[in-house]
């Protein structure tokens, strides 16, 4: 995004959707008062100042006492005398640093001003098992509603977003209009949804999961029984990336289909054409974590080496949890990388025409 910027400094993206930490930039550009440039010069600064202690609580008292409170709840047999486990860690910290980095009053104002037509993030209700989409948008939008998933109107806030990025277990559950959420793609089976039903005609999707080549897919990434950190690694993939792959397949799918029908160019039909264009990092991200894992507090470092995180080439459990602002750095360096050897194909897919100068 920061590389589409420099590019067209003056556009402005009108739906921007986004899930878990992609919750966090989704607010961000939607709320920002100015151009694309702007917006994703001030959003690479705020990513560059964070560190893990402006995430999560990680010293060593608050570690132990975590760790005390979650033994007593599995030791207690379900008693109700003590403390009950809510999450390994505690992200007030990410609270205080989103109020201060983001004003989410933008998005009405950019919403007036013609700017922003929407903006929506995702969260999954534990209570309910669905997948709730709050839509900040247009009045003359519609919302929608599938199986184990809908869209609500709301004024989009940072406890939205606290919500969409809750890792399970992990974080901790947002409380909103009496009702506990967790991270968004716990149960997301259709990622692209929101941005069609929103009236997207082209969806520019960045994913972040690495493709692996046949050859590198036949190599084991942990030899002999797998540790913990490999099965949880496995785990969180599966809920934060997979959706999004079987998504696109999908809108592939029904693309060809409506090609093949002659039906595909009319958007008053109950199904359209929606071209997509998915980008994907060119390196593996868990391999990647496994460069800056030491950069991890001493004694999260500690924890996730009892779990295994170590016996691996990739650390993708430990990609969740490092916030250091070398290896974010390098992300994006990578991510703008990617995109430059991608310019002619993104270029194409975006439509916009000559670059405009400010």
């Amino acid at each position: 995004m920061r590389h589409i910027g420099r590019r067209y400094p003056d556009r402005h993206v009108p739906i921007i959707t986004g899930v878990s930490a992609g919750a966090i930039n989704a607010l961000h550009l939607a709320a920002f008062r100015g151009n694309l440039e702007e917006a994703t010069t001030d959003l690479e600064g705020q990513w560059r100042s964070l560190t893990t202690g402006q995430v999560f609580r990680s010293d060593p008292l608050t570690v132990l006492r975590t760790g005390i409170v979650w033994g007593y709840t599995l030791l207690s047999g379900g008693s109700r005398l003590g403390p009950r486990a809510r999450s390994l860690v505690d992200t007030e910290p990410l609270r205080h640093f989103l109020r201060h980095a983001v004003d989410p009053r933008g998005i009405e104002e950019n919403i007036r001003d013609g700017f922003l037509r929407a903006a929506a993030v995702s969260a999954t209700s534990y209570q309910t098992g669905q997948t709730i989409t709050f839509v900040h948008g247009d009045p003359s939008l519609s919302m929608w509603e599938r199986p184990h998933r809908r869209a609500v109107r709301d004024r989009l806030t940072v406890e939205h977003v606290m919500a969409s990025s809750a890792l399970p277990l992990l974080f901790p559950a947002e409380r909103l209009d009496g009702h506990f959420y967790g991270d968004g793609s716990i149960r997301q089976s259709a990622p692209l949804a929101p941005a069609v039903h929103l009236g997207a005609d082209r969806i520019l999707a960045v994913s972040a999961r690495y493709e692996r080549n046949a050859e590198e897919a036949r190599h084991p990434v942990v030899q002999g029984y797998p540790p913990p950190a490999q099965v949880m690694g496995l785990l969180f993939n599966s809920i934060f990336l997979d959706t999004l792959d079987a998504d696109s397949v999908r809108l592939d799918r029904i693309n060809d289909l409506l090609e093949r029908c002659g039906d595909g160019g009319d958007p008053g039909k109950a199904f359209r054409r929606i071209e997509l264009l998915l980008l994907r990092p060119s390196r593996d991200l868990g391999q990647l974590a496994s460069e800056y894992a030491d950069r991890l507090p001493r004694i999260l470092r500690y924890l996730a080496g009892g779990l295994g995180s170590r016996e691996g080439r990739t650390a993708d459990f430990v990609s969740y949890l490092l916030f250091e602002e070398s290896y974010l750095s390098r992300l994006m360096e990578l991510g703008e990388e990617d995109a430059t050897a991608q310019w002619e194909r993104i270029e194409a897919f975006l439509d916009w025409g000559p670059p405009q100068s400010t």
